[in-house]
């Protein structure tokens, strides 16, 4: 019995030894609080405030699907995560769809973390790329997770081997069943999220919220060193393992279902920016991207006041009814004024003189082919999968 004692409590000992080892280390060499991060000319950074850009591939991994910007506060112990729609239009050499922020991918994370910082004000400390094998890894290592499938998904594509079929209502989805929810966008018969891709990327967020908050328990502590080494075979990012334990121990922490989650404000316009070629953007509203920066994600004590914003005043012609119609709203919504005056083009033109409709008259050929927005398929043409066909925008209306 003394020996069994003794074993026991030698197993308990190199077990504490061990704990007390590693967090040592995590503590030594992972604290983020302890580096000096960037600043802009002027501004100043609020104490014990990181910031980290997260961006998922698409399939061909030369776009990014998904960008966001998580802004963690260890001092109050909360977590702020950033939408930016990968359709936003950025100030950009580059032609055509290009001009979308997600295209910068394929120029390199840095190229992105740049692009994003021009719409934000602020460039990231950090940069994580994730992929699907990533994802998957991570929710195996805990078991799986439990998340209320919102309706019935059914869709299949031979093409890409992909045969997605998932119940409405609460189910434990494994890693396999987890990326068969992110990468759903329709179901077979067309059917998708009421709001298209806005729709899509909210139930994304509330996702986050649910995985963060079951991966980042106590009781998955003992599965950090897997989890841990799961992420460096998948994940692509210039945080050691240190780091990245550290980031995990404060996430452990927090409350992780609290985490307030934004997408920037903008609207959805059809923009001939490319000498007659029509494309869908989602165009930023600068005024109201700066309050909801300065108020929720920015890592400075002292306000933003600029950013590299494109917006319809930069674009002459840009303006659509839709756009006028959308931006009334947000600002009704927030108690502001909303006071439109057309923008002026360089031949003296203003959007009432010269009106956007005018581009059907030469490109009517554009309208026969697309009676409407919604019609278009955006997976039968791998080029433009960034359009997402279950938004209801009739062209017809314009």
């Amino acid at each position: 019995m003394r020996t069994l004692l003794l074993i026991v409590c030698l197993i308990v000992g190199i077990a504490a030894a061990a704990y007390i080892g590693v967090t040592y280390w995590i503590d030594e060499y992972g604290d983020l609080t302890r580096y000096v991060w960037e600043e802009s000319d002027g501004m100043t950074r609020r104490e014990d405030v990181y910031t980290l850009l997260i961006a998922a591939t698409d399939e061909g991994q030369e776009r990014a699907d998904s960008i966001m910007v998580a802004t963690f506060d260890f001092q109050e112990q909360t977590v702020g995560v950033l939408n930016i729609p990968r359709d936003t239009l950025v100030d950009t050499e580059r032609e055509a769809d290009g001009k979308k922020i997600n295209a910068a991918f394929g120029e390199g994370i840095q190229q992105l973390s740049n692009e994003v910082a021009s719409v934000i004000g602020f460039k990231p400390d950090s940069t994580m790329v994730l992929n699907f094998d990533g994802i998957a890894s991570i929710v195996d290592a805990i078991g799986g997770i439990d998340y209320t499938v919102p309706f019935d998904m059914n869709y299949h594509d031979k093409s890409q081997g992909l045969s997605i079929e998932l119940k409405e209502g609460l189910q434990h989805l494994n890693g396999k069943q987890t990326v068969e929810f992110l990468r759903w966008r329709h179901n077979d018969d067309g059917t998708g999220y009421e709001d298209g891709d806005v729709g899509r990327v909210q139930k994304l967020q509330e996702f986050l919220k649910v995985f963060a908050s079951q991966v980042f328990q106590p009781k998955n502590l003992i599965k950090m060193p897997k989890m841990i080494r799961l992420l460096g075979e998948n994940v692509d990012t210039d945080l050691t393992q240190a780091q990245l334990a550290w980031l995990a121990l404060q996430g452990m922490q927090m409350d992780m279902s609290e985490v307030h989650t934004d997408t920037l404000i903008g609207d959805n316009a059809r923009i001939d920016i490319n000498m007659g070629y029509c494309l869908w953007y989602y165009i930023l509203d600068e005024d109201m991207v700066l309050d909801q920066i300065n108020q929720s994600f920015s890592p400075y004590s002292n306000e933003i006041t600029d950013l590299d914003i494109v917006t319809p005043d930069t674009i002459p012609g840009a303006y659509s009814p839709n756009w006028i119609e959308e931006k009334s709203y947000r600002y009704a919504m927030a108690g502001l004024e909303f006071n439109y005056e057309p923008p002026v083009t360089e031949d003296g033109y203003t959007e009432d003189s010269e009106p956007y409709g005018s581009y059907d008259d030469g490109y009517s050929d554009y309208d026969d082919s697309y009676d409407s927005y919604d019609s278009y398929d955006d997976d039968d043409y791998d080029d433009y999968d960034d359009y997402d066909d279950t938004d209801a925008y009739d062209s017809d209306d314009w």
